[in-house]
């Protein structure tokens, strides 16, 4: 495969919080000319599947792809699996496990809020419908139905402000999604570290790193668009003396963020994505 090859495996589609369907993720990939992609939305698989479809007769390389929420010391770091089985049962209960978990947590706020808001029940929450190709979650657009936002991004600070922390959603940690992960035949990989991980200590940062590697990270996710020049490098290094994969992602979630598909222009050739392409 061309060492110029872009790629982007970190984007999100209307099954999990994004606005594009894996029809108009594919298109935009094409348009953009990313020439390998991965569709990672949050504990999902349903838009995985579709896009993998439709690149079968494409000249894209789609990689099996898929975002978990887990537990580091009280804290949600985003784990990106790569190149499993797609349909492997135990996987597929699995992730429908941490999609219930990352559920339970909007429905912990709903009861809170029902104490202090006449109009919001989970009765109500359970039968409200939205419109997914506007991105978000169904809290989000609960709460902005109800007038408590003025837009869904609002709807986010609402956890933190009646106490629903990480720790309340009973995601599962982060050596038991990465076996999860191997298991089914594919490599986690640590999602833009550079923002769940705190930056301002070097050391820790660096200590960080470690400890996840040792829970069973086998790659991070360096090139991303928030990331300072000296955080993908530090991530560079330690992937190189870790022989981890090295991975780019834009996270992009359509109109429902700000990033594009394709929009570091990171090609292959500065990757090393060699065991995860050794089979393709």
């Amino acid at each position: 495969m061309p060492g110029q090859t872009l790629v982007d495996l970190h984007i999100h589609s209307y099954y999990s919080d994004g606005t594009m369907s894996p029809e108009e993720i594919l298109h935009e990939a094409k348009k953009n000319q990313v020439g390998i992609i991965s569709l990672t939305d949050h504990d999902k698989l349903e838009g995985i599947i579709n896009l993998m479809e439709l690149c079968k007769n494409e000249e894209i390389l789609c990689i099996p792809g898929v975002e978990f929420d887990s537990l580091f010391n009280d804290v949600n770091v985003h784990i990106l699996g790569y190149g499993f089985d797609l349909f492997d049962e135990d996987f597929t209960r699995f992730v429908k496990h941490c999609r219930n978990s990352l559920d339970e947590g909007s429905v912990g706020l709903i009861k809170k809020l029902e104490k202090d808001v006449p109009s919001v029940s989970l009765e109500d929450y359970a039968g409200f419908q939205y419109d997914r190709k506007l991105g978000g979650w169904k809290a989000l657009h609960y709460f902005l139905a109800k007038g408590l936002t003025g837009s869904l991004r609002e709807g986010i600070q609402l956890y933190s402000e009646y106490g629903i922390h990480d720790a309340d959603f009973n995601y599962p940690p982060v050596d038991e999604v990465c076996r999860a992960i191997k298991k089914a035949g594919g490599f986690p990989v640590l999602a833009h570290p550079g923002v769940v991980i705190d930056t301002e200590d070097h050391r820790l940062f660096l200590s960080t790193l470690e400890d996840l590697i040792h829970l069973g990270i086998e790659g991070i996710e360096c090139y991303y668009p928030i990331h300072s020049t000296e955080i993908t490098e530090v991530c560079l290094n330690v992937c190189r003396h870790n022989d981890l994969l090295i991975t780019s992602g834009s996270d992009c979630h359509g109109s429902f963020g700000r990033s594009r598909i394709g929009q570091m222009q990171i090609s292959l050739d500065k990757l090393n994505l060699g065991r995860l392409l050794s089979d393709k």
